[in-house]
């Protein structure tokens, strides 16, 4: 039986721990947020490695994929965080709610996954960058492609609502982008709290003629104060009476609450 030093077993325990972990990265949740049913995966992109949560029971069927917001982007008004992992679960619990087959949880850039591209800019101004949008893009043709669907839909929230359509504009599979809560015009809404423009950012309201022959449903929180249904109501209306976008108001819901407990009657 080989005799090994202190250190050499130091490091062959430690790279044991690294393989176990990595090892359940591939097939559970480890200690990640996962709901119940669903599986981890980490999704590399060309940018960035994303985490999704995914509960698949039909193969080959369109697939239902919820983008994350922002995440704890901000410590305070003044001070970003340097971790944008989110504190809050609402679009988890959203996904644990949905009822739809093929559901994927898919998260932003440096959320849940570090990596050596993980910048505060890819959080606060530039969290609409288009290497960002390219990640998501690239997971979401990954995620297709791994569970054979040849047609997805894409519900985003708050932030994520942005994500969801910039990439929809460029990927004629997308069926439907539904947004919770939405950042719709980052221009408009940093103006509207006087907060210092996304620069670096890519901005749908930018895109308005291909967002126009997309299919969307808008939902806003009438006490929604961080994202307010008038910001909503403008970015539907410049999209022309000829648009597919609709905007359903919910009366008692603000930016996160009053979503949860209502998501099946409104997602279905």
């Amino acid at each position: 039986m080989p005799v090994f030093c202190k250190q050499t077993v130091k490091k062959m325990m430690l790279r044991l721990f690294f393989a176990l972990a990595a090892a359940s990265f591939l097939t559970g949740c480890a200690s990640l947020p996962c709901p119940e049913g669903f599986s981890y995966r980490e999704i590399k992109t060309d940018d960035f490695s994303l985490a999704s949560f995914a509960r698949v029971a039909k193969k080959g069927a369109p697939l239902r994929v919820y983008i994350e917001g922002d995440g704890f982007a901000w410590i305070n008004p003044r001070t970003p965080s340097a971790d944008p992992t989110p504190v809050e679960t609402t679009v988890l619990d959203l996904v644990r709610r949905d009822t739809y087959p093929n559901v994927v949880y898919l998260a932003r850039p440096c959320q849940y996954v570090s990596s050596r591209e993980c910048k505060v800019y890819y959080w606060t101004g530039g969290r609409f960058d288009p290497k960002v949008v390219r990640s998501e893009k690239q997971a979401i043709s990954k995620l297709m492609t791994l569970y054979q669907a040849k047609t997805a839909e894409l519900v985003g929230y708050s932030g994520g609502a942005a994500v969801a359509l910039l990439a929809a504009k460029d990927m004629p599979e997308i069926t439907r982008v539904v947004t919770v809560a939405g950042v719709l015009d980052h221009a408009a809404w940093t103006k509207h709290h006087g907060d210092t423009p996304l620069k670096g950012s890519m901005n749908p309201a930018d895109y308005k003629e291909k967002l126009a022959k997309v299919k969307q449903v808008h939902y806003s929180g009438g006490l929604d104060k961080n994202v307010p249904s008038a910001l909503t109501e403008k970015f539907v209306y410049a999209l022309g009476k000829d648009s597919r976008a609709d905007i359903i108001i919910v009366p008692n819901a603000s930016h996160n609450k009053g979503w949860v407990e209502n998501w099946r009657r409104l997602i279905d």
